[in-house]
């Protein structure tokens, strides 16, 4: 996991940046983006939080053009489309639940993503690593958005 060294300065100190420090921290993000939508091409499986509060494993992919994020449910691929996904965010979003899990995991943990005004909540092994996700989601997101402006 070489890339998750590479740490990005606070973004609250963005504006006391210089342009080339910019440019850097730009730069910076798109390595690990790209690194990010690499290994997720070819697969990697993430704990989602079912709407009974039970954890599943699930194997979660982006397709090579980069326009949308899969998860392999029951033998099927749901598909959710980037163009489709209203929120990504950090923490649960338990708006959907049948009931309220008993415990779960830690909140730093955890990030949604909404499409469709229904919640799919992810769970991961490290504050860190759900930091990424969350990051690079909303990346991969926004340059989908430009890309595809009609």
């Amino acid at each position: 996991m070489a890339r998750s060294q590479q740490s990005l300065p606070m973004l609250q100190d963005w504006d006391k940046l210089g342009t080339r420090e910019k440019e850097v921290v730009q730069e910076k993000l798109e390595s690990i983006v790209n690194a990010f939508a690499r290994e997720l091409i070819r697969g990697k499986v993430f704990m989602k939080l079912g709407r009974n509060g039970r954890l599943f494993y699930r194997l979660c992919t982006l397709d090579k053009q980069l326009t949308a994020f899969s998860m392999h449910i029951k033998g099927a691929i749901v598909e959710y489309p980037f163009a489709n996904m209203q929120h990504i965010s950090f923490g649960y979003d338990l708006t959907d639940f049948t009931h309220v899990p008993v415990s779960l995991p830690s909140d730093a943990l955890a990030a949604v993503i909404v499409m469709d005004n229904r919640r799919m909540n992810l769970v991961f092994s490290s504050p860190m690593e759900r930091d990424e996700f969350v990051t690079c989601m909303l990346v991969l997101k926004e340059r989908h958005r430009r890309t595809n402006k009609s």
